[in-house]
């Protein structure tokens, strides 16, 4: 009987540099399956040097639309990709998630998906589906008397400077911000920390540098409701208040977005026949405290022939947008080069209830691929979880 021999990395006739920098280019699912032609590659793959240049060459060659198809009554999973060949498939779920049929994607970085699970009392996984690794958060206690009545806004993101992603939700109750809890996969752990803030509604957008940004209100003396901007540092965890740019007076839509490695603001006017898009970029002034920050045009878009146009989020150098013709949602790409709109053939997938950015990546979680540990973890327990009352989440 013939054995099986690896083939060791010296016998390939081309440079090392040259194969590395070829299979950084691959996609994953060719990467797993090549584990098997050497030790080498098999270490290789897991090397962080490695694994970061084939997250970069992933995030500028295969970027993908997530959509998640998750009505408010009912938490199953259903997910579609929406790739740059503009195909639209149905991701199927590995037996682990698909056992854990009640939940929401919350967040998505580098390829890992935080994902809140309601059949798994108060948890959250963190899930890398390309090497479908999966890792189950320490549990986190949401029915407190002190935020019973309150809601809550969940961000994840990455922080380079400490190589560590990073959960952070937000408690708002009687229209303060009174405190949050913040996870990290390095340690493993979860703190919290009371923090003493005027606002009445806050939401995690996006994560630039180490950064999240999130969108809030709060009153203000005339009774109406003022628009926010706050950052969170994820390597000091400080809070930051940035003023907001000038908006126009038919501004009926407003959202963050990442531009070339910035924070955007995107403005969507609105004259009832027609829409357009404004991008302004916040440019980082030399203070330390970032209190010079101004905020810069970089461009309008011409008329759109239709109104209610709703900027979801940056795709490559397009910018996505969703709007509601009455009887089914309309996905447009906007793209700012060409100033112009192109309308995308996904109705047929359904109402989609939220989408992210998404690039397959060999990021481990540090996780498991068995359903066994989770449930031992939650007492072998089938069912679906407490019924326990919970906070609104934004």
């Amino acid at each position: 009987m013939m054995k099986k021999k690896e083939v060791e990395a010296d016998d390939s006739l081309l440079p090392q540099e040259i194969i590395r920098d070829i299979l950084t280019r691959l996609p994953v699912k060719s990467l797993i399956r090549f584990q098997c032609v050497c030790r080498h590659w098999r270490d290789l793959f897991k090397d962080p040097s490695f694994i970061a240049d084939h997250l970069h060459n992933s995030n500028h060659q295969n970027p993908y639309i997530l959509c998640q198809l998750t009505p408010w009554h009912d938490y199953r999973w259903n997910m579609h990709f929406l790739g740059s060949d503009m195909q639209v498939w149905r991701f199927q779920m590995p037996p682990l998630i698909e056992h854990l049929n009640r939940g929401k994607i919350v967040g998505s970085s580098n390829g890992l998906l935080c994902v809140k699970t309601y059949r798994l009392q108060h948890s959250f996984l963190l899930w890398n589906p390309a090497i479908k690794e999966v890792k189950l958060v320490p549990e986190i206690d949401f029915c407190r008397k002190f935020y019973r009545r309150g809601t809550y806004s969940i961000g994840f993101g990455f922080c380079p400077s400490l190589n560590d992603y990073k959960i952070v939700i937000t408690f708002v109750k009687n229209d303060y911000f009174e405190m949050f809890k913040v996870y990290s996969l390095r340690s493993n752990s979860w703190k919290e920390v009371k923090y003493g803030l005027d606002a009445c509604k806050i939401y995690y957008r996006v994560t630039v540098n180490g950064v999240m940004f999130w969108l809030g209100k709060k009153s203000s003396k005339d009774h109406y409701f003022e628009v926010v901007i706050f950052s969170f540092d994820l390597a000091t965890e400080m809070w930051t208040v940035i003023p907001e740019p000038e908006q126009h007076s038919s501004t009926v839509y407003h959202n963050l977005m990442v531009y070339e490695g910035k924070l955007a603001f995107v403005i969507c006017t609105d004259d009832f026949k027609h829409s357009a898009i404004h991008l302004l970029v916040k440019e980082e002034g030399v203070g330390a405290s970032r209190e010079t920050w101004n905020w810069t045009k970089i461009f309008s878009s011409n008329p759109y022939p239709s109104n209610g146009l709703l900027p979801e989020t940056m795709w490559g150098n397009e910018i996505l947008c969703r709007r509601w013709d009455g009887e089914s949602t309309i996905t447009v790409l906007f793209n700012p080069t060409t100033e112009k709109f192109k309308k995308l053939n996904i109705c047929n997938i359904g109402d989609v209830q939220k989408i992210f950015n998404y690039v397959e990546s060999l990021v481990s979680v540090g996780g498991m691929k068995s359903l066994t540990k989770v449930l031992k973890r939650q007492g072998g327990s089938s069912g679906h979880g407490s019924s326990s009352r919970v906070p609104r989440m934004i």
